[in-house]
């Protein structure tokens, strides 16, 4: 037995959340904890750690020195970010320690662990020990938190908290400088050369102030350039947009260069750029990227892999893997969005050769389904599958045709039915003909493809040709869920204008821009695709991603039609399934959700008056209290706790009041994204750089905690409305949530409460179609990205119904390319249901997809309320 006492940093890790995760989803926590190791052993080890133990779902680490335990910390915390379901608390302490067989013991080991303990999720809690070693460290800043009685621990300890956000990979990097310095003698000259010697003495000093002249100056109006001109350009791009582009990026670089301490540039840097964990499989990967708006300009070098906190830009990119002897990996989406695959922490490259031609491998994966009218399949899981990068060509199609594929029934699985009547193969192909009568495409002539068509793709083909040509190509037609992965739907704003809808007809597959995420081309127009799925008619099946004549929201939408439908737009893919596929039940056929509103009415006023008494609730006291008031530079925050309107509970409301007006305010009600279902805790800085510009305008904001969001999570998993009375008695509880948030306001003298505004952001957006109708205190609307929705809810809680019973002004802000709420079936539909008179409604559209520029929203939403509410300088 051998043991040495040595100082050392002490680190303890902690998976927030994981015995809860392990008490209902065992399967999702093992592969949580899978994760974690594969996140935490080499990046301690890489930082000159040692991985002492795993102690349940967290690990006990010891460092040599401070900064690499701290710099370790940071960028797991920051690698979390991408890592969906993986969130840490880390404590750590600098003290003695004993080092026995593999093992360590002392007090340091218990200080860690208790302070991992108090720490909050994503947070890293460290000693005075700690915080005394890092404090002249840059790019790293630790505020005092308090003063703790530890258990077990005599002295009290003081506790500080490492500001995250102030963390950048720079910091990380070991920064070692190896300068050997000599100094060359000037030889004595010989005797009677002094004037030699005064000329070195004179000259050496006027030369040294001339090269500082020229060396300092410059770097002095460089340092004012950064600070004065970068930094508020920085700022301003960060303000006007969500997505902060490119160029906010590119402007912090230079700034780095002159001013890399300043504080200003150290707290923009998280909201320009990202430090995503990439490691691939092999390693010594070189990763490329460019914006992706900007396909013809120059690649730019991330390094090699692994890449551990290296940053990149917020916004959307093209990006490649490269290594020699592998194929390379195309790829597009923000970094800071989420992995490049979820079966592993490895982005897989394969050798040249090693794949079918032209196809792509796609990792294990969900899909969410953003397609109109399938949203109510996702997620789905999906194993990791092959598919090809582009349109089967008329090339590819003509070997099919030459290889017998027309009269070898073998390639012809499935049972052809035309005209409701199930044909024999023999009869079935002789349908299927060209326009000279040969067998072929509905568009070729004598047997081939038009002139100079060789790499267009394929069009004019049934469902059942695509299919034969799958088998023949030893391959198959890709599910609707497989196609829902590659099509990165959500991401329309950005592949769509680069995509072939240009109503003259097919382009060589290859010839745009356009790619999706994995890289592939043409999911968006050129050639409608056939998929394998059946809707509940075998007859009839899925052809989705729109075509060269299709309007551009064609992409977004769930298209079906006769399975021997042989329409000049119709093209397709192939996709393989890997050893080991679990997914044949993605194969079943699926219906789609959809509604016309064009052709569906809402019912007549008396039956509506049937459902007004569902929202009605006794007017009890509110039993207030004020939780915390937390004062903050520009405003001030209070958390209010009252009863709500059902089962005897509390509801919370956090309640933002501007500093630049004075009292009362015209308070705003917020009703917000889909993303308060699906997240444990309110962050109270959401509403920067996001809503914040209401506060800006001198009104107060009001955010209740909806029942099934954020604390009050009570299981209902989708913000799709449903024909059940689970999801009816969700609508009535959030209807009841803003009536007694709006007599809460009514109590307060420093509200103007008969001035009440209300935004709806996305789902937000949807609600905007009904609460406004039952709460007419409600008294200026803006819905930012609303729409109506392809699956219908019973009739009492039913959208359609209570749009006309809408009479306030209401501003619809949408965006042109949204995947969820397209223009002519949904936005549109809402905007004439909407019982509020011409003149006070309006509707603006913006070339973007589910997000309307942040200049925009704030610069029309504070006019709106500026004319229906009044200014607030009033």
């Amino acid at each position: 037995m051998t043991s040495s006492r040595q100082l050392a940093a002490i680190m303890f890790t902690d998976i927030v959340g994981y015995t809860a995760l392990m008490g209902h989803d065992e399967k999702n926590a093992f592969d949580i904890l899978r994760k974690n190791r594969q996140l935490q052993k080499p990046l301690i080890e890489t930082h000159g750690g040692l991985y002492i133990k795993e102690l349940g779902d967290g690990t006990l680490a010891s460092f040599s020195t401070v900064i690499d335990a701290v710099n370790c910390a940071c960028l797991m915390i920051k690698a979390c970010e991408d890592i969906e379901g993986l969130q840490l608390r880390i404590g750590i302490h600098l003290g003695d320690v004993v080092f026995e067989n593999n093992d360590v013991f002392g007090d340091s080991v218990n200080i860690a662990a208790r302070l991992q303990a108090l720490a909050p999720v994503g947070g890293i809690w460290i000693s005075e020990s700690v915080h005394k070693n890092i404090s002249n460290k840059q790019g790293i800043i630790s505020t005092f938190v308090r003063e703790e009685n530890l258990k077990n621990v005599k002295e009290p300890v003081k506790i500080y908290e490492v500001d995250i956000n102030s963390f950048h990979a720079e910091s990380a990097a070991p920064v070692r400088m190896f300068a050997m310095m000599s100094q060359d003698k000037i030889e004595n000259p010989k005797q009677g050369s002094f004037p030699v010697r005064k000329i070195i003495t004179i000259a050496l000093p006027l030369l040294a102030l001339g090269i500082a002249g020229i060396l300092i100056i410059p770097g002095i109006v460089k340092k004012q350039h950064a600070r004065n001109t970068l930094i508020p350009a920085i700022e301003k791009l960060v303000i006007e947009n969500f997505r902060p582009p490119t160029e906010a990026f590119d402007m912090g670089l230079e700034a780095e260069k002159y001013i890399a301490e300043d504080s200003a540039l150290i707290k923009l840097w998280p909201k320009i750029s990202t430090t995503p964990y990439l490691i691939t499989d092999p390693a010594g990967v070189e990763v490329l990227w460019k914006d992706y708006h900007t396909p013809d300009a120059e690649w730019r070098s991330a390094g090699i892999t692994p890449l551990i906190g290296t940053r990149f830009p917020r916004g959307y990119l093209r990006m490649e893997f490269r290594k020699e002897g592998y194929q390379t990996i195309e790829y597009a989406g923000s970094l800071a969005a989420g992995p490049l695959g979820q079966d592993s922490a490895a982005i897989k490259l394969d050798a040249i050769g090693s794949l079918p031609e032209d196809m792509v491998r796609i990792p294990k994966s969900q899909t969410y389904m953003y397609i109109v009218g399938l949203e109510q399949h996702g997620p789905k899981d999906v194993d990791a599958f092959l598919i090809d990068r582009h349109e089967v060509t008329n090339t590819a199609y003509k070997k099919f045709i030459e290889a017998g594929g027309y009269t070898d029934s073998k390639y012809w699985k499935h049972p052809i039915i035309i005209g409701g009547k199930e044909l024999p193969f023999e009869e079935a192909v002789k349908g299927f003909l060209d326009k000279t009568g040969r067998q072929g495409p509905a568009m070729w002539e004598a047997g081939t493809y038009p002139d100079g068509q060789a790499m267009h793709p394929v069009t004019g083909v049934s469902w059942y040709e695509a299919a034969a040509y799958a088998e023949f190509a030893g391959k198959q037609l890709p599910t609707v869920f497989h196609w829902g992965v590659v099509a990165a739907t959500a991401r329309t704003e950005f592949i769509v204008p680069l995509s072939n809808f240009n109503g003259k007809g097919t382009i060589p597959v290859d010839s745009l821009t356009g790619i999706s995420t994995y890289g592939l081309y043409n999911l968006a127009g050129n050639a409608r695709e056939w998929c394998f799925n059946a809707n509940t008619d075998q007859k009839i099946r899925y052809i989705l991603g729109g075509g060269w004549n299709d309007p551009s929201y064609a992409f977004n939408d769930a298209y079906y039609q006769p399975a021997a439908d042989r329409s000049l737009t119709n093209g397709f893919r192939c996709m393989k399934v890997l050893d080991g596929d679990t997914t044949t039940a993605l194969l079943k056929p699926v219906d789609a959700a959809f509604r016309d509103y064009l052709k569906e009415k809402p019912v007549d006023d008396k039956t509506f008056s049937f459902f007004l008494p569902q929202f009605s609730y006794d007017k009890k006291p509110l039993n207030e209290k004020t939780e915390t008031t937390l004062d903050q530079e520009n405003w001030t925050i209070e958390k209010i706790t009252f009863d709500a309107g059902y089962n005897n509970e509390r509801m919370e409301l956090y309640l933002y009041l501007p500093k630049n007006s004075k009292p009362p305010y015209q308070p705003v009600l917020f009703f917000p994204g889909s993303q308060a279902l699906f997240t444990k805790n309110y962050n109270l800085a959401s509403v920067e750089g996001r809503i914040d510009f209401i506060l800006k305008s001198g009104r107060a904001l009001v955010v209740p905690i909806y029942k099934g969001t954020y604390e009050r999570h009570d299981g209902i998993k989708s913000d799709l409305p449903e024909a059940t009375v689970f999801y009816k008695d969700h609508v009535i509880m959030w209807r009841k949530d803003i009536g007694r948030t709006i007599d809460y306001l009514e109590t307060r003298k420093d509200m103007q409460s008969d001035k009440i505004g209300y935004v709806g952001w996305s789902w937000g957006g949807f609600m905007g179609g009904i609460m406004p109708a039952i709460e007419k205190r409600l008294k200026a609307i803006v819905l930012n990205v609303g729409g109506m929705c392809m699956t219908p809810a019973l009739p009492e809680v039913d959208q359609i119904n209570f749009l006309p019973r809408i009479t306030q002004p209401v501003l619809m802000l949408n965006g042109k390319h949204d995947m969820y709420f397209p223009v002519e079936t949904s936005q549109k539909p809402m905007f004439n249901f909407l019982g509020t008179p011409a003149k006070d409604k309006k509707m603006i559209l913006y070339e973007v997809g589910h997000l309307v520029p942040r200049t925009d929203f704030a610069k029309e939403t504070l006019a709106w309320f500026d004319l229906y509410l009044g200014s607030v300088r009033e």
